[in-house]
């Protein structure tokens, strides 16, 4: 009888060490899939992912705004970009971007509410150099002035936007200035844009 017992609570550990095994490899297999993360975009309705607006011997190129949220993200930083080129070696001039708006566009085509960017950064900014634009105004925000540079980016932040901004005009206004010109020529360029949201692993 005793040789019994001691055979069924060897194969009662046995299960319990099988069951806890499982348990632990299956959590930790669970552990090894990453949580989903939402690609959110907000693509030009012509364009797509980019649009190239020329401005006298300049082109700026606009980059659509995107966004990756995962599960428990609080805020979703959205990034848009803003590229100048000159159009030849020899092309001057100056751009000072004064104000980048995100207005959103209800059914009846009107402006509703607007939002705009927090923070304002280029590429050596990125890479912890001195930045290569300018700030008129020195508040590292608006307006912000490229200059007979080359193919320099320039990069805008919006800290967040709600899930319902559908339809929205990306609204750029700016002026310019050239050397072959006497006056400062003033610009406004509104973009539309679309919301558009897929997840990936």
């Amino acid at each position: 009888m005793k040789r019994i017992w001691i055979a069924g609570a060897v194969v009662i550990a046995v299960v319990g060490i099988a069951g806890i095994a499982s348990l632990l490899f299956g959590a930790r297999a669970l552990a090894t899939v990453p949580a989903p993360v939402e690609n959110i975009q907000y693509p030009f309705e012509k364009g797509g992912g980019l649009v190239h607006i020329a401005v006298d011997d300049i082109f700026m190129g606009v980059g659509m705004l995107t966004a990756e949220r995962k599960k428990d993200d609080l805020d979703t930083v959205f990034t848009g970009s803003v590229n100048f080129e000159p159009i030849s070696k020899t092309a001057q001039g100056r751009i000072q971007v004064d104000r980048i708006r995100l207005i959103e566009r209800t059914p009846e085509g009107k402006d509703s509410r607007i939002f705009e960017p927090s923070r304002i950064y280029d590429e050596a900014t990125e890479r912890g150099l001195a930045s290569e634009i300018q700030f008129p105004k020195g508040n590292g925000k608006f307006p912000f002035a490229w200059e007979n540079g080359e193919n320099d980016y320039v990069y805008f932040v919006f800290n967040d936007l709600p899930d319902d901004l559908l339809e929205a005009d990306l609204v750029i206004t700016y002026n310019g200035k050239f050397p072959h010109k006497k006056h400062t020529a003033y610009y406004e360029d509104r973009l539309s844009v679309k919301r558009k949201s897929y997840f990936r692993n």
